[in-house]
């Protein structure tokens, strides 16, 4: 789990699934290549296919390995923003050598801090030390080689649902990679997407999928609210095909190739030609007429999150909107967000050679986030998942601590929380779970005259 050397990152997504390689270097990141393949098994960031998926990670990684010398063997693969509870988190321990505080203290507080009553459906996914307290002095990141007697880690720990987790485990092990580490996509995006000043003083990411779109809020550089809504891209691209009565891949091209996200930046003059199914020959559309049907489903998407983001007053913060994602690619995006929410709103792009898409961020930051992570990090997280340590390199003469990953987890007493809610109220942390919202079209209730287009969506969207 050394932060050096070759760094693979897996985005498992619903539309595609991206794989880069990085060589990293003093913690910094160079990709040196590039994979990719559709991806047949996910729905909405979720593994819902193990073997389809793990059929197109063999795909995407195959293009890497044409492209480097050594074969890939391991992955860091990215976890989405839906469903993740945070908690803050303790762990105390009496150091064992004489008051000389290691790395092995570190990860015994590690495990001492994770035994938390958790549903039993659930594992801790990511833990961010943001403290050490060494005896009685606090404010600590580092406390290798300190001397003290009792050792104690705060921190905070994100925890995800066991089968999500397990099922991209499955497909990672049967496209014949090893898991290396799981990292949560909102962290990766606030860590490196984000300067230190917008971290500080609060921003909103906006990551613009193809099955779902989620919100992230950032502020004293750490994760404060979550909330993700469980429609995207491609719910822009069924709605196209309801309408118009098109097929769902030329309904995607003809968004991608002429859509706008909001109304305002399309021309009623600018005519479109399009192929019904249910018609012989071609005929013409406008094009302002495609951009209301995309600006209806953008401004249902925005609309849901905003109320979440405006609860917690997101938009005071001074950082603005970050947006991203395969989504984001859409022009007008960002002018659609600033009509919206008000704020100022940047897209984010890779600069990357190849890689100048805003789908490609998620593999991005992660390959970026895993390089950037300090010792006491790699530590922690090694300890997290029952991997042996090693510092620089150089593996600890200790045990191989116990995990799941690794070797048969010890039973632990674990108990199913009943109030979500007061966790964040206890911990000043806010976490929005999916909301469940009716897809706008299905196949059984399709628009068939474009002059009712406008009362559909009035109707529904109210």
């Amino acid at each position: 789990m050394a932060n050096h050397g070759l760094i693979v990152g897996l985005d498992v997504g619903t539309d595609t699934i991206k794989v880069l390689a990085a060589d990293v270097r003093d913690q910094q990141a160079n990709i040196v290549a590039v994979g990719r393949s559709v991806s047949h098994g996910v729905k909405k960031g979720v593994v819902v296919d193990i073997d389809a998926t793990a059929t197109d990670i063999r795909q995407a990684v195959a293009q890497i390995n044409e492209q480097i010398e050594q074969p890939i063997t391991e992955v860091v693969a990215s976890l989405p923003a839906s469903n993740i509870q945070i908690q803050h988190v303790k762990g105390t321990v009496t150091v064992k050598d004489s008051q000389h505080i290691s790395y092995e203290d570190v990860a015994n507080t590690v495990q001492e801090s994770v035994k938390i009553q958790l549903p039993a459906d659930r594992e801790v996914v990511e833990l961010i030390p943001t403290e050490f307290v060494v005896d009685d002095f606090d404010g600590i990141q580092d406390p290798n080689d300190m001397v003290g007697m009792r050792l104690t880690m705060n921190g905070i720990a994100y925890s995800a649902p066991r089968n999500v987790m397990g099922n991209l485990r499955l497909a990672i092990s049967k496209a014949g990679l090893k898991l290396r580490d799981f990292v949560l996509a909102p962290l990766a995006y606030s860590k490196t997407l984000l300067d230190d000043g917008q971290q500080e003083f609060g921003t909103i990411i906006l990551d613009m999928g193809a099955g779902q779109t989620s919100a992230t809020v950032v502020h004293e550089h750490q994760l404060k609210f979550l909330s993700s809504f469980p429609a995207g891209s491609d719910n822009i691209s069924r709605d196209i095909s309801a309408v118009l009565e098109l097929g769902l891949r030329d309904a995607d091209m003809l968004k991608l190739d002429s859509g706008f996200a909001i109304s305002e930046l399309s021309q009623e003059d600018n005519q479109l030609v399009i192929k019904k199914i249910s018609a012989e020959e071609p005929e013409q559309i406008s094009e302002q007429l495609l951009a209301q049907i995309i600006e209806a489903r953008i401004m249902q998407i925005l609309g849901k999150l905003g109320e979440k983001l405006d609860m917690v007053g997101a938009f005071q913060m001074p950082g603005g909107v970050i947006v991203t994602g395969g989504g984001a690619a859409l022009r007008g995006i960002p002018e659609a967000i600033h009509a919206s929410y008000k704020v100022q709103t940047k897209l984010f792009t890779p600069n990357d050679i190849g890689l100048r898409h805003p789908g490609y961020a998620g593999a991005w930051a992660l390959v970026h986030y895993a390089a950037q992570q300090t010792p006491i990090q790699l530590i922690v997280k090694q300890a997290l998942y029952g991997l042996p340590l090693v510092v620089l390199g150089q593996q600890n003469k200790m045990p191989q601590l116990a995990n799941e990953n690794t070797v048969e987890k010890p039973k632990q007493k674990l108990r199913q929380k009943q109030q979500q809610p007061k966790v964040a109220q206890q911990t000043n942390l806010q976490i929005e779970d999916e909301v469940d919202e009716t897809t706008a079209f299905t196949d059984e209730e399709q628009p068939k005259k474009e002059n009712r287009i406008k009362t559909f969506f009035k109707d529904f969207f109210d």
